[in-house]
Order: C-alpha cells, then sequence, then structure tokens
C-alpha cells in the first residue's frame, strides 16, 4: 500500500478538510476568512471548526454533510464547500445544508438569530465571471437586502490565480497554497511567512499518514471517475447538437 504522496491535491475533499480543519493551519484560515467576512481574525482563531454533519430529521434520512462548519461566537456559523468539479445542483445542495445548518438552533427568550455564511470555493468558472469573488444576499428586484441572516461566498479559482486580477493578498495566497501540488514548490513559494508554513507541515504530515493516504486515495478515484463521466456527457451532448 502506497503510505507516501509525492504530489498532493489540495482541492481533494479529504485533503482540504484535514489541512482547514487542523490546528497547524488556524492562523492560515483564520486570515483567510477574515478577509473574506471581515469578522476579526482572533474570534476565528478561537472559533469551533468540525466535521460537517447535518444533524437528520427523522431517522431513515440519509446521512448530509458540509466540508467544513465553523462555529463563532452567538452561535453564528461559517461554513466552506470545496466544489472541485461540477455537478448538476452542487450549489442547490450546499445552499440548502447552509439553512438546514442555520435552522437547527432552538432559539431562548431574548435571542438573537444566527447568521450563516456560505463560502464555495469554486474549481470552475460557473457563472463565467472576470471577477475573483462572489457575494449574493436574499434582495428584492430593487437591490433592497431582506436580511443579513444568509450570505452566500464564491470563490472563482481560475480567476484568483491569474496575476492580472486585484484581490487581497492573503486570499490569493491561500488559494495559491491550495493550487500548488508539491510540497517543494510549496516551500519555496511561501518560505518565511510562518502561518503559511505551519499549514505545509501539516500537509507534510499528511502526506506520510498511511491512514489520510488510503481516504485520499478513494476520492481521487472517485474524482476521475466524475471527470470521465463529465466528459462523456459533453461529448455526448455535442454529438447531438445540444450546448
Amino acid at each position: 500500500m502506497k503510505t507516501e504522496l509525492k504530489e498532493i491535491n489540495l482541492l481533494n475533499d479529504e485533503a482540504f478538510k484535514a489541512l482547514f480543519r487542523s490546528i497547524e493551519a488556524r492562523e492560515m484560515v483564520s486570515y483567510f476568512l477574515s478577509k473574506l467576512t471581515g469578522i476579526e481574525k482572533e474570534v476565528l482563531m478561537e472559533a469551533e471548526y468540525q466535521g460537517g454533519e447535518l444533524p437528520k430529521k427523522i431517522m431513515k434520512e440519509k446521512g448530509k454533510k458540509s466540508d467544513i462548519i465553523i462555529k463563532i461566537e452567538n452561535n453564528n456559523k461559517i461554513i466552506l464547500e470545496m466544489n472541485q468539479f461540477k455537478s448538476d445542483h452542487i450549489f442547490e445542495k450546499n445552499t440548502s445544508y447552509a439553512f438546514s445548518i442555520g435552522s437547527e438552533t432552538i432559539l431562548s427568550k431574548g435571542k438573537k438569530y444566527p447568521k450563516v455564511i456560505l463560502i464555495n470555493i469554486d474549481n470552475f468558472n460557473h457563472f463565467h465571471t472576470k471577477e475573483t469573488i462572489l457575494n449574493f444576499k436574499l434582495r428584492d428586484e430593487y437591490g433592497h437586502i431582506e436580511t443579513d441572516m444568509y450570505h452566500s461566498i464564491h470563490l472563482v479559482l481560475e480567476n484568483i490565480v491569474n496575476t492580472k486580477y486585484n484581490i487581497d493578498k492573503e486570499v490569493k495566497k491561500t488559494i495559491e497554497l491550495l493550487t500548488t501540488s508539491t510540497l517543494e514548490e510549496m516551500k519555496d513559494k511561501f518560505k518565511g511567512d510562518e502561518k503559511y508554513m505551519a499549514a505545509i507541515r501539516k500537509v507534510e504530515e499528511l502526506s506520510t499518514d498511511p491512514n489520510f493516504v488510503g481516504y485520499y486515495d478513494v476520492e481521487e478515484a472517485r474524482k476521475w471517475d466524475l471527470e470521465d463521466m463529465y466528459d462523456t456527457g459533453v461529448r455526448i451532448g455535442r454529438e447531438e447538437g445540444i450546448e
């Protein structure tokens, strides 16, 4: 069995979750999230970073998982979703999970309704935009925001890594780390920045952990299966005159 990864794809669900939930990457992730949300870095450093198991409403319901759920003060939450490849209804699924997580709290008298921020990291340009970051809130046709209880953010990876677009340097650096595949290149790029080097040390640890490598390999095999299915669908669609 392979017990060491020479290259590691940090857009892989297992790698992304293991890194972004880790204590070693906490400072890097806190800076990244603070720049995206405006929440103070110190609050994010003290937040609770969890796996994304959603509560079941009925016993027979199939288990549902978000990638990462971050619980911050006043029971507000940030949900992180790594969307490595495009699939049908992926954003509807993520949004439904966010609403489910936001509604799980039973309010006692005088308590505020919790806010939920859903952050989608998109490895595809679904909206065909030149923007690096897209923000969505619940608005009417005149642009009035109905409530700030829910906020969705999309990071378009291909635009962020393109240097001609302006973007906050901490956000760009975190995305550059996620899109770098070898440890040697990571260490070379981020040498001297301790919050990134701490995260890279965690990546190095993961790359030699046989338990992680096993889960990682299964996820990578699934990715290629899905990409083959997508390519086949595109080819058949073109043959039938469907764009």
